[in-house]
């Protein structure tokens, strides 16, 4: 007799029903569980973060594009020129004459001025006795950082500055030295000595940058 599904199952039907309940409930426990809340946000934030890092990108691949084009299209007449490598001129200035080494010294007795290492200083001259005559040559002896001499016919003894030492003709001594601030210089002066007097700051460079040995030309008139 067929079965009346309104009724109550039989035993084999019934069992065919428990079997396909166990089946699904099989089924769902092998599906992944829905994921939290949370992490579908974290998720969705991260797609976006990804998409506008992309999308900068290409707006700064876009933007070094065009530069590149305007540099490339743009009149060599109109670039910056580059700036001028530098010179020797601007590299290391030229030596001044405070560098130099003196080896040869010009003393002017009619002009008063004693020329060395490109400088030229007002002097004192003898103004008596011409211990000099013409044209005189002579070499430096000695450089004194003090020196005790006669200046004057009165025969008294002073002590001077920066002094260099150098022979005449006939073997008498000579001087070129610092004078203290009583004597007018340019000027004359008595000596017996032939001594060429220079204003201390004069004498002193001129002692600090000559050499013994070095070559004195003497001209003009001593009186």
């Amino acid at each position: 007799m067929p079965h009346d599904p309104s009724g109550p199952a039989g035993p084999g039907e019934l069992s065919d029903r428990l079997t396909e309940a166990l089946r699904e409930v099989a089924a769902r426990g092998r599906r992944s569980a829905p994921a939290p809340g949370a992490a579908v946000r974290r998720r969705a934030a991260q797609r976006r973060r990804t998409r506008r890092a992309v999308l900068a990108s290409a707006g700064l691949v876009a933007a070094g594009t065009a530069v590149l084009a305007g540099a490339v299209l743009l009149d060599p007449a109109d670039r910056s020129a580059p700036p001028p490598a530098a010179t020797a001129s601007t590299a290391a200035p030229a030596p001044s004459p405070d560098d130099t080494t003196v080896h040869e010294i010009r003393i002017d007795l009619t002009a008063l001025e004693l020329h060395a290492g490109g400088w030229t200083f007002p002097i004192s001259a003898p103004g008596m006795n011409q211990p000099f005559h013409g044209d005189a040559v002579a070499r430096v002896t000695g450089r004194l950082r003090h020196e005790r001499f006669s200046s004057s016919p009165t025969g008294v003894v002073e002590q001077h500055d920066w002094v260099l030492a150098f022979l005449g003709r006939s073997g008498d001594e000579h001087f070129v030295y610092g004078t203290d601030s009583t004597v007018d210089i340019p000027g004359r002066r008595p000596s017996t000595l032939g001594l060429i007097g220079l204003r201390t700051d004069d004498a002193r460079w001129l002692f600090e940058h000559t050499v013994v040995g070095a070559k004195i030309t003497i001209t003009g008139a001593g009186t």
